[in-house]
């Protein structure tokens, strides 16, 4: 558990170096390679959510990952559901991936789209990508 500051009553972030899932560091069989830190910030006592940043140790700090989880509702219903939100960045959206039953809906922010693509390997993949650059 990450701890409070009395005076600030905020959470301290938990982070943690890592290296891909399927390393040596973790009695894999890849090597290490670059190293990443992840980034937890436990907000669910004070707003209901959860943050996790992912980003390269020796990395463009512009270029991180971020999700955050809370309990929302699908627009236009009072059914509150999981969802999962996919962050550009502090300021960006990119998409809202709600959880209904046995499935997910995505929904795109404005001015993002989703375009096919085909991963090296064959199969098909999508594009999250902002209009706006």
């Amino acid at each position: 558990m990450t701890e409070t500051t009395s005076h600030q009553n905020e959470m301290q972030p938990d982070i943690v170096s890592v290296s891909h899932w399927e390393s040596t560091s973790y009695k894999g069989e890849l090597p290490a390679g670059d190293r990443f830190l992840m980034e937890v910030v436990d907000k669910r006592e004070q707003t209901g959510q959860l943050f996790v940043d992912v980003g390269a140790e020796a990395g463009d700090i512009d270029d991180i990952l971020t999700a955050s989880f809370e309990i929302s509702n699908l627009p236009g219903s009072r059914t509150h559901t999981q969802a999962m939100h996919l962050h550009f960045n502090d300021d960006e959206m990119a998409m809202t991936v709600f959880k209904q039953g046995g499935k997910y809906i995505l929904r795109p922010e404005t001015n993002v789209t989703i375009v096919p693509t085909v991963l090296p390997n064959g199969e098909h993949a999508f594009i999250v990508e902002s209009i706006d650059g």
